[in-house]
């Protein structure tokens, strides 16, 4: 039996996602169909202060969906997302409070939604990658992300920690957790490592050297950017 102080909670946890959902005009139509269950959940069982949790972030994320897709010139009607995509996706950003890792979120669901680029969509793969970054690592990426990963080149781009505006300590960790999410790969064994034939060229030729070693980009880390940033 839901306690009077149960519902009192689920009030104001009602009050709080109601105000998120007015601050993106849209979000209101956005949340029904996207995150219903979210919605639904505040008649009960949303006073527990970690369901609370989880509603707030959806519905943070929703409203910072719903305006990246007003930038792409697209509306909620454009997000479609089979169910074996969207159950881990909706588990995933329900425990995000980060706000900049919400942002991530956010323009990954609007690009998927983008039909200019049909290869792109919600992917359990990148889904899980993003479920599995710190808050630190975001400005790490966006570093990166602002390199043309695309072009083929011969010559790798070299990069070091002052490149990022970061400690070798702190760039090696978000490094490391790259490597065990597939985005890069590491040689700390003072080895040469990969050598391209002359004339040889890819895209993807990043490498990072840090105390640790060289990390080395992989293909991954060039479809997560694609997933992420809307081509100009």
């Amino acid at each position: 039996m839901i306690t009077d102080e149960a519902f009192k909670a689920a009030g104001e946890i009602a009050k709080t996602t109601s105000k998120a959902i007015e601050a993106g005009e849209k979000g209101a139509s956005y949340l029904a169909t996207m995150f219903e269950e979210a919605i639904h959940a505040l008649a009960g069982a949303a006073a527990d202060s970690a369901i609370g949790f989880r509603i707030r972030n959806r519905a943070s994320i929703a409203v910072k969906t719903e305006k990246h897709l007003r930038s792409l010139g697209l509306d909620r009607s454009f997000v479609t997302i089979e169910e074996r995509a969207a159950v881990p996706l909706i588990e995933a950003l329900s425990v995000e409070s980060d706000d900049g890792l919400q942002d991530m979120w956010a323009s990954y669901i609007a690009n998927a939604a983008d039909p200019r680029d049909g290869s792109i969509g919600v992917t359990r793969m990148i889904t899980d990658v993003i479920s599995k970054l710190e808050p630190e690592d975001k400005s790490i990426l966006d570093r990166l992300f602002k390199l043309d990963l695309a072009e083929p080149r011969n010559d790798s781009i070299k990069l070091k920690p002052s490149d990022f505006n970061a400690s070798d300590e702190s760039l090696n960790y978000s490094l490391a957790r790259f490597v065990a999410l597939g985005l890069f790969s590491c040689d700390n064994s003072g080895s040469v490592g990969f050598a391209a034939g002359e004339g040889h060229r890819m895209p993807c030729n990043l490498e990072v050297y840090t105390s640790i070693g060289w990390f080395r980009a992989l293909p991954l880390l060039l479809m997560f950017k694609q997933s992420l940033i809307q081509a100009s």
